[in-house]
């Protein structure tokens, strides 16, 4: 029965070994992944506040362009403007909007970006 013992710890001994063994074979392995591990987890905390700040951005703009856009509309509106200034305020609105939208895909392009990462 001592026999059994002495071989189950014996086993027991060799199975710690081989692990640790094994362990100490792949550590360069082991510290490479965690290293990938860590930048990968910098980089989507980076790319986490680039995308905040492109929102916080974008909801700045949008903001702004809903002033503008009121305030050009009103103004446009106005009896006392003449139509040359009236056409200039709708001229403005086009602008304001062309430049929106270009705004917009260029945001929806960040956003495919950080997709594809």
């Amino acid at each position: 029965m001592d026999e059994k013992i002495i071989n189950s710890e014996i086993q027991s001994v060799s199975a710690k070994l081989v692990i640790v063994q094994g362990v100490v074979k792949n550590l360069p392995e082991i510290i490479g992944t965690i290293k990938e591990i860590y930048t990968l987890n910098k980089r989507e905390q980076l790319f986490g506040k680039v995308l905040q700040s492109r929102l916080d951005e974008l909801n700045i703009n949008k903001e702004n362009f809903k002033v503008l856009v009121e305030s050009l509309t009103e103004l446009s509106k106005s009896e006392n403007t003449d139509a040359e200034t009236k056409a200039m305020y709708r001229d403005m609105i086009k602008a304001l909007f062309e430049i929106f939208t270009t705004n917009l895909r260029s945001s929806q392009d960040v956003s495919n970006y950080l997709k594809e990462l």
